[in-house]
């Protein structure tokens, strides 16, 4: 008779976290504007996630990932402010090579707002999520979106279309 093993929760989250980690990058990528800066960020948060795999009670481990990356990149973008103005890259070359209006468009927009609308446009999230998510109330995620939806659609619609 065998018995059967079983895979601990732990293992399990690993995976699941190891599996959102090439997401998280690319989310990064556009909150931060930079490749490079968004994969070592990813990295961190990979890394605490699992420094602090105790604390995850449960639930959806990639927006778990997430909340931790996002959070890692906002202290980074106050931490780039303190320091001095960096050159404008131009951001990364996946997106500029496919829709350099579109990568030009969520530049102009605040890095919470680039990622409430990532979060919600890409990966589904509601806006209670969202909020959970960025430490915000979901009317401000609410409004956030809906104003970048305006900002992107009259930036992408150009003068020519008025």
């Amino acid at each position: 008779m065998e018995i059967a093993q079983t895979v601990p929760r732990e293992v399990g989250l690993e995976a699941e976290l190891l599996a959102a980690h090439p997401m998280l990058v690319r989310r990064l990528t556009i909150v931060l504007r930079d490749e490079y800066e968004a994969q070592d960020v990813a990295q961190d948060a990979y890394a605490r996630a699992l420094e602090r795999r105790s604390s995850f009670r449960g639930g959806d481990a990639r927006a778990w990932l997430f909340t931790i990356g996002l959070r890692l990149a906002f202290n980074e973008l106050r931490r780039r402010r303190r320091l001095t103005a960096l050159p404008d890259e131009g951001g990364p070359t996946w997106a500029m090579s496919s829709e350099p209006d579109l990568w030009a468009a969520l530049a102009e927009l605040d890095p919470q707002q680039r990622a409430a609308m990532v979060l919600s446009v890409l990966d589904g999230y509601t806006h209670a999520e969202i909020a959970e998510m960025l430490g915000v109330r979901p009317g401000t995620v609410s409004s956030w979106i809906s104003r970048s939806r305006d900002r992107l659609r009259a930036a992408l619609e150009g003068p020519e279309h008025d």
